[in-house]
């Protein structure tokens, strides 16, 4: 990660400078004993003075040991040096878990970095359940992780196909917590972390919905809970009260994210285009 000192950074300590970046003290140590921080290409203490124009270069010593890379076709839609974004197809994990050690999207990320070149953990900012489609982000570094989850979040958009007709739009701010007696299924319960999930109807038929979700918060399934628990299950959601009639997987995808690139000093906004299965059921039932 490469910094250029501005005018408002002349005369402060590199600590300061970066503070004023939004890296936590926490992020700023972990650099410093974990990797090096050099300005002007020359190790520097954290409490040298910074002159416009100097170049702050802050290394981390990265490495994903413990994911095996395995090449994969991955459908990349934006790429910089701090972040990555893939639209992640269905039926694939984010992340190796005790049940799927391998063919996760972190194993082809691992894969891509390593024939890239790219030194760096794999870090998703985002997560998708494995047969929610759509975009999701990976920071390249621990400064950009920690920032679009904490300092300036994302902007997420998705689209459901839901059951039965909703009005057009509304919020539902219900609190989740884990269902008694299962590691995987969330509930509504009032001891449960405030989730709040904003939908606005596209298109209605018969039977079916359409909708655009954002959301919030960032509960564990925290869409598909709501949803079900209003009396509208997302359709294809066989462990929130639907069925696969219509379509093999929730019909969930993860359409738009928008987010604020402080290096670059711009917003960026990235789509994806809604699936074939989900559109095959939008061109039969609506």
């Amino acid at each position: 990660m490469v910094i250029i000192a501005e005018e408002k950074d002349e005369n402060l300590p590199l600590k300061q400078v970066l503070l004023n970046r939004d890296f936590s003290s926490t992020l700023i140590k972990n650099y410093k004993h974990n990797g090096k921080i050099l300005v002007n290409n020359q190790l520097s203490m954290i409490n040298r003075i910074i002159k416009k124009n100097d170049i702050i270069e802050l290394i981390l010593n990265d490495a994903n040991e413990s994911i095996e890379p395995q090449k994969m076709e991955l459908k990349i839609c934006y790429e910089d040096d701090d972040i990555l974004i893939i639209d992640k197809p269905a039926g694939v994990v984010v992340h190796p878990t005790t049940g799927y050690r391998e063919n996760t999207l972190a194993n082809g990320i691992a894969w891509y970095y390593e024939d890239k070149k790219i030194k760096s953990s794999i870090r998703p900012v985002n997560r998708l359940d494995k047969d929610t489609s759509g975009l999701i982000v990976f920071a390249k570094n621990p400064f950009m992780q920690n920032y679009l989850q904490n300092v300036c979040p994302m902007n997420k958009l998705y689209l459901a196909i839901i059951e039965g007709k909703l009005k057009d739009k509304g919020t539902i701010d219900l609190p989740i917590g884990r269902k008694p007696g299962s590691i995987v299924e969330r509930m509504v319960r009032q001891d449960g972390e405030r989730a709040i999930t904003h939908y606005t109807v596209l298109k209605s038929s018969e039977n079916l919905s359409l909708l655009r979700v954002k959301i919030e918060t960032g509960r564990t399934h925290q869409i598909r809970v709501h949803l079900s628990h209003i009396g509208h299950p997302i359709i294809g959601d066989t462990l929130y009260g639907s069925n696969k009639l219509l379509i093999r997987r929730q019909a969930l995808h993860s359409f738009r994210i928008s987010l604020k690139q402080p290096f670059l000093n711009k917003y960026i906004s990235i789509y994806t285009q809604v699936p074939q299965d989900m559109k095959n059921v939008l061109i039969n039932s609506f």
